[in-house]
């Protein structure tokens, strides 16, 4: 059963799958139970079912994903103004034995706002200098990257802010972050 969801969210290419990746290995160090998730997992498996794509190269980061992307984000957005925690739910559902579970992509107020309500939580915005976004391949797409996929939390009081600036050291911020989540636990 869950104990604790860690709720990361962050602009594109600020690095939040490899934060995400260095706490969950942190955290199973130390014997805990850790599942990493995607709530735009869910969205993106019912996106290809429907449209007759492939849903794994939905979940890369190619130019294959990109074609798509702003019609995803139209359709989730239709999904979810009739039940705004469906993806949500599909992605905690996936993974709900294990003690803490990862939401490596939280996008929405109504996502923070489900996590929180039903979860013991703990929320993390993973945050990088722009020069970084661009030297990772971000390139500002409208449409995209003014929507509320991308926008919607930022301004959102988050609980831990992780700074990911290439060449930095993160150890110290993961190590934080890890003895939080244990006195969570």
């Amino acid at each position: 059963m869950v104990k604790l969801v860690i709720a990361i969210s962050g602009k594109r290419k600020s690095g939040k799958d490899y934060c995400t990746k260095l706490i969950k290995e942190s955290l199973e160090s130390r014997g805990v139970s850790v599942s990493a998730v995607g709530i735009s997992h869910s969205l993106k498996e019912e996106y290809a079912k429907i449209h007759d794509l492939n849903f794994a190269e939905l979940l890369t980061d190619g130019p294959y994903k990109e074609k798509y992307r702003k019609d995803m984000i139209l359709w989730g957005e239709e999904v979810r103004n009739k039940d705004s925690e469906i993806f949500c739910r599909a992605a905690i559902n996936s993974v709900i034995d294990s003690d803490v579970v990862i939401v490596s992509d939280c996008r929405r107020l109504t996502d923070y706002a489900y996590f929180n309500s039903n979860f013991n939580s703990l929320t993390i915005r993973v945050e990088t200098s722009e020069n970084n976004r661009k030297e990772r391949g971000f390139r500002f797409v409208e449409g995209v990257d003014d929507a509320e996929s991308e926008c919607g939390l930022d301004n959102y009081k988050f609980d831990v802010v992780l700074k990911n600036l290439t060449g930095e050291e993160l150890t110290a911020q993961i190590e934080a972050i890890v003895g939080i989540v244990i006195n969570k636990l």
